[in-house]
């Protein structure tokens, strides 16, 4: 039965024009404007998995571990079954996988440099958005250079820094907070590059240290040799200076959770998941929240009883002589190939989920705010 009343017909057209933007603000609401990835340097599961227990003397109680979306990724790197952290980096950033070494680039034929691989980063900053990178390594080591720098070689200091100040797209990262300044300048110097000049000539404001950073600051650089810091009231004013921007913002955190020293590199996972706990406290509805490792690492729980903490458990043996033929936690100083935990809140994270490459974790982000890849 058809209907030609033209009040039936007037409103059915408000119907169907509220459905459309109904679906235009369900769109929109899925949609992020800022996002904040969070990478643990060899924070793959049995690094959390025994940060939790030792922390809390119970399994799975870390903030990382209640975040509701999740998904595990491999980290295979284009040329071998276990990753760098440039190669797992570069996936990551880039959703394109290359060989161990290389940063946001892909291998040339014949030994020569291949082409660049655009990052979230760039991407960020041809949209307009700010853009931060936040690390307690090297501000030139592998997870941070892969967001804004593009090298065939990881090693090359002075060429992976001096992208910091000529970027491809945008004004490059607004913020910049990380460690090795005297190393760094003194190889830039060398190199016949002024590198505090010319980073005051790209409109930076240099601090000595991460703490003298000031929320006032539009772009801030932070380049110090003191070590690790207290990462929440810093990222608090990163947050302050980056939400400036009226269109959003990207800002990767690095915190190193290699535990090569195991007690340290355990403590760095707990400050890394309180700093998560905090951030995802304080931001706003619109942003998306990611965690994941860049690579796994060979620790192990392999004893222990529940009766009494871990960490006291761990200390004991540590002093044992003869050691322990099963120790409560094995270490072997390695990289290892298997799944890393990648976790998420906030829109978009709904597409987090199974098994995936670590490229995957790319294109979460950039259907996040919306974008399709582009050259």
């Amino acid at each position: 039965m058809h209907i030609h009343h033209p009040l039936f017909q007037s409103a059915a057209t408000v119907l169907a024009l509220m459905v459309l933007a109904l679906g235009d603000t369900a769109m929109a609401a899925d949609r992020a404007r800022n996002v904040i990835l969070f990478i643990g340097d060899a924070g793959g599961l049995p690094t959390l998995h025994a940060a939790g227990i030792y922390a809390h003397d119970r399994p799975q109680s870390l903030f990382i571990h209640s975040m509701p979306h999740l998904a595990l990724a491999d980290t295979s790197a284009l040329d071998g079954w276990v990753t760098d952290s440039a190669a797992g980096m570069t996936a990551i950033m880039t959703g394109k996988k290359t060989n161990n070494g290389m940063l946001s680039v892909r291998p040339g034929a014949n030994g020569e440099d291949g082409p660049s691989l655009k990052t979230l980063l760039e991407y960020a900053e041809e949209k307009g958005l700010a853009t931060g990178v936040v690390t307690n390594k090297a501000v030139w080591d592998a997870t941070p250079a892969a967001c804004y720098a593009h090298a065939n070689s990881r090693k090359t200091m002075v060429e992976i820094f001096s992208q910091v100040f000529t970027p491809r797209f945008g004004d490059g990262v607004d913020v910049l907070i990380g460690t090795d300044r005297k190393k760094l300048f003194a190889a830039m110097e060398k190199a016949g590059l002024d590198a505090e000049a010319a980073l005051q000539k790209a409109g930076y404001t240099i601090f000595e240290s991460p703490a003298a950073v000031t929320a006032g600051a539009s772009r801030a650089v932070a380049i110090h040799d003191e070590g690790d810091f207290p990462p929440q009231p810093v990222v608090d004013k990163v947050l302050q200076i980056l939400s400036g921007n009226p269109k959003g913002y990207f800002l990767m955190v690095e915190w190193d959770m290699h535990t090569d020293k195991v007690t340290r590199g355990l403590d760095r996972a707990i400050v890394m998941d309180e700093l998560i706990r905090h951030v995802a406290g304080r931001v706003s509805r619109d942003t998306l929240l990611i965690f994941a490792a860049d690579h796994s690492f060979d620790l192990r729980v392999q004893s222990g009883k529940r009766d009494r903490p871990l960490a006291e458990q761990f200390a004991a043996e540590l002093t044992a002589s003869p050691p322990p033929a099963k120790p409560v936690i094995r270490m072997n100083n390695t990289h290892t190939g298997e799944e890393i935990v990648a976790t998420a809140q906030g829109p978009g994270a709904e597409r987090l989920h199974g098994f995936i490459p670590n490229t995957q974790i790319f294109q979460v982000m950039l259907s996040a705010f919306g974008w399709s890849e582009s050259p």
